[in-house]
């Protein structure tokens, strides 16, 4: 579990480094009236709440398949109630960039989906792996 954990410690930092910086290029060079203030703060939140799904999976994962879906759901449902008080946060903070913002963060959010499903594919391959041997 420890080699598996590396592993996603090392693939979501340089995913939200790749992705961070090849925004902000993007934005920076050919849409700069897109670039929000904070921006940093966007692809920061993200990897948090990344090493935040991969220490609670490394630390409650069982052999108990249902109880990982409901931890997988949970986060789900914990980070989609917490990107939605950030938003109404920024929403307070700097209302005219607003739309921006929300398509930015749309983007990052997807982005995560996308690593989230690999990391939970990779995990359940594991544990069926585990109780195999």
């Amino acid at each position: 579990m420890n080699e598996l954990t590396k592993y996603f410690l090392m693939l979501h930092t340089v995913l939200t480094i790749i992705i961070g910086l090849s925004m902000w290029l993007v934005l920076k060079i050919f849409i700069p009236e897109m670039l929000v203030k904070g921006y940093v703060a966007i692809p920061s939140f993200f990897y948090l709440f990344g090493l935040i799904f991969i220490f609670c999976f490394k630390h409650f994962s069982n052999n108990n398949s249902s109880y990982l879906v409901n931890l997988y759901l949970f986060m789900k449902i914990s980070k989609m109630f917490t990107f939605s008080v950030v938003i109404f946060i920024y929403w307070i903070i700097h209302s005219q960039g607003l739309r921006n913002f929300i398509i930015i963060f749309i983007i990052f959010y997807l982005t995560s989906m996308i690593w989230e499903t690999h990391f939970y594919l990779r995990m359940e391959k594991h544990i069926k792996l585990r109780k195999i041997a």
